[in-house]
């Protein structure tokens, strides 16, 4: 593996010498220390590296190919990672491999393994397999934008298949649009339908399911304020009556959900800016009438926070075993939903560092979230008693962004959520901290 790695570095350095070669590499490097059970005594620690070596080639203004791949994350420490003695646990893995086509400067086509997220990523946030078509056109003088796209997520073998078959696995159809209204302001919608069919959870029956995401958005400056809000609704329909057995024939749970999200920044002057975020999904559902709580395909939504986020490293990302109402779904846990505003202070002392040439810009931020479940959640006491609850609690984040050089960033952060009665009821839980340092670079 070693060798493999060396001998695609190599290649990549020889052959980028060439004009029609472009290469480059991003690399991350994050160390973190968290507390996250009152039971423990001692802090747990994660270092780790993520290298992502790509290449693109151009053969003429029609036709080119981009090719990624990433090395990591490399756990120092963590043979499984290859971060222990000996490094041959190292992980190479395809990120992208793509052929462009460029009919003219309006559309872009691409075949193969390729990147998509939606405008908040609350849908979908990934590498898929699959061909897109991406164009723009004039309307009235401004941009008409569409993004049509096939995915294929996973394909089952033909073993199971029978008359009823739309697709041998999971597959994605995507219609994105967006018109930008004047130089400030613009509208879009993120549309997926997906055709599942799941072979290996129930011998010899197919689940089969059509599932429906909608997202329109807006985006706009007014001034010194900007916003951005996002809808987004799902329908998922399973059919799977008789999957349940003897009795349970009727049961098709139908899955629905809403999640609304709102993004805003004020520039109160040259140096200081003030930022409210707010995320609310819904979760009013129940087992019998089946999961009405909005989720994602594969979702990676940032909340601005360091430990109430999808992004980054939230709860889940960190520990499965601390559930998270933003990412979790079983009762009485994630289908509760999450109500969740959060405000961010950024003051930006580049004027004060200008002693440290090394140090282009440096910013700090303070954000505090306050996080309630959508719904009333049944939490068990110490009594024995069962009393409705909704407070998650509260999120304390200090952050410092520095610049370096020419594109070193240097991020340290604090974070502290307050554990609510949420997570117990008795309220004895003890705070949630993490405290890391993250690298991050861009190398061409």
């Amino acid at each position: 593996m070693k060798k493999f790695v060396a001998s695609v570095i190599v290649l990549a350095m020889a052959i980028s010498l060439s004009a029609q070669f472009k290469s480059g590499m991003d690399f991350r490097t994050r160390s973190e220390m968290f507390s996250m059970n009152e039971n423990e005594s001692v802090w747990r620690r994660i270092t780790d590296l993520r290298f992502k070596p790509w290449m693109t080639y151009t053969q003429n203004e029609y036709l080119s190919a981009m090719w990624a791949i990433e090395i990591g994350d490399i756990g120092f420490g963590n043979q499984a990672q290859g971060g222990a003695i000996g490094t041959d646990g190292i992980n190479v893995e395809t990120k992208n491999v793509y052929l462009q086509l460029n009919p003219n400067s309006n559309h872009t086509v691409l075949f193969g393994l390729q990147p998509y997220k939606d405008f908040h990523a609350l849908l979908l946030d990934w590498d898929l397999a699959g061909i897109s078509w991406k164009s723009r056109y004039s309307v009235k003088g401004n941009d008409l934008r569409s993004y049509f796209a096939w995915f294929v997520s996973t394909d089952d073998d033909e073993e199971l298949i029978d008359g009823t078959t739309y697709s041998f696995g999971n597959t994605e159809f995507i219609a994105d649009f967006e018109y930008q209204l004047n130089d400030r302001m613009k509208i879009g919608v993120n549309n997926i339908i997906e055709f599942t069919r799941d072979t290996t959870a129930y011998e010899n029956i197919h689940a089969k399911s059509i599932n429906l995401w909608s997202a329109p958005y807006f985006a706009g400056t007014f001034d010194k304020f900007y916003v951005e809000a996002v809808v987004a609704a799902n329908n998922i329909k399973p059919d799977n009556k008789v999957v349940y057995g003897v009795g349970n024939e009727g049961y098709t749970p139908e899955h629905t959900g809403i999640a609304f999200s709102l993004k805003t920044k004020y520039d109160i002057n040259a140096e200081a800016k003030a930022r409210f975020n707010f995320f609310f999904r819904d979760g009013d559902g129940s087992e019998e009438a089946g999961w009405n709580v909005f989720y994602g395909i594969h979702s990676y939504y940032n909340t601005g926070l360091a430990i109430l986020t999808e992004a980054g490293c939230g709860l889940d990302k960190i520990d499965e075993t601390v559930y998270s109402p933003l990412t979790s779904y079983l009762a009485p846990w994630g289908n509760a939903g999450i109500i969740l505003p959060a405000v961010f202070f950024d003051y930006d002392i580049t004027k004060q560092m200008k002693s440290m040439p090394f140090i282009n810009k440096t910013v700090l931020s303070m954000g505090l979230g306050y996080g309630l479940t959508a719904i009333e959640v049944q939490r068990l006491g110490a009594d024995g008693q069962y009393r409705p609850e909704t407070y998650i609690g509260t999120e304390l984040d200090l952050k410092a962004d520095i610049q370096m050089f020419d594109n070193l960033n240097v991020v340290p952060y604090f974070a502290i959520l307050f554990a609510g009665d949420w997570y117990d009821y008795e309220g004895g839980h003890d705070p949630f901290v993490k405290v890391g340092l993250t690298l991050n670079t861009k190398l061409k």
